[in-house]
């Protein structure tokens, strides 16, 4: 049983009000984390409960949105240096791209189906902004928050409709440009809530005794620089389930 780190206050909480968290259950998860989740409360606000995700799941998920170890560290593969897409949502745009289909019809061990690569492929085209039907205004969200220029989702978007191969090309290629930084994770969960795939996503500071509300990302004009994340080089692995820390809603 993986025990998360569980916030002072919580998210119904306002001004000075002081709350006294509790689990109230745990939750079994057969996919995502593929480990029980908290299920929290407190005694200010009794009738409210919510569940802590750990980094890189969002509700309902089957896959990671992220590649994070159960201690919440960024994986990046030792070779590329890149994070194992592969681990997550996006294994099935690289399939796509490689032109290799998941079996229509898979051994009772295999959990790949072609409807399912078909419905992650879409969902990974809202998150990185290249699916066509999401509109301009919220596009050019997700490119900011991403810190991608919004001409290589535009252009993603125009070759969406020719097939699987192009669909996966396009979210690879906003994957490879986006910044390999501390806050990938935020990032990615701040592009899914301005595409409206969950709700806008908070995380629980433990030094400053807060939940915050990540990111909106700053201007360039801003002159703000970013704690740039070095990763500890990993391995392939299984993909990581993920941590019990710095959990968000």
């Amino acid at each position: 049983m993986l025990h998360p780190q569980l916030p002072s206050r919580c998210i119904y909480a306002t001004g000075a009000q002081t709350c006294s968290i509790i689990v109230d259950h745990y939750r079994p998860r057969k996919t995502g984390p593929c480990f029980p989740l908290a299920v929290v409360g407190c005694s200010a606000h009794s009738q409210r409960r919510y569940t802590l995700y750990p980094p890189g799941h969002v509700p309902y998920g089957r896959v990671p949105v992220a590649p994070y170890s159960p201690t919440g560290e960024l994986l990046v593969d030792a070779a590329t240096r890149k994070p194992p897409w592969e681990a997550t949502l996006f294994a099935t745009a690289l399939d796509a791209a490689k032109g290799e289909w998941w079996p229509s019809e898979s051994l009772c061990d295999d959990p790949r189906r072609r409807r399912t690569q078909g419905r992650r492929l879409e969902l990974a085209g809202r998150l990185v902004g290249v699916h066509p039907l999401l509109e301009e205004g919220v596009r050019e969200q997700i490119a900011t928050r991403l810190r991608v220029a919004t001409m290589k989702l535009l252009r993603g978007a125009g070759a969406w409709s020719r097939s699987w191969k192009t669909r996966g090309a396009a979210v690879l290629a906003v994957l490879d440009s986006i910044p390999i930084q501390a806050s990938l994770l935020y990032r990615m969960l701040a592009a899914g809530a301005a595409g409206g795939l969950w709700a806008q996503p908070r995380h629980w500071d433990a030094d400053r005794g807060t939940w915050l509300t990540w990111p909106i990302a700053p201007s360039p004009a801003s002159g703000r620089s970013e704690h740039s994340a070095t990763p500890v080089p990993r391995g392939r692995g299984p993909p990581p389930t993920k941590s019990p820390v710095a959990a968000a809603p």
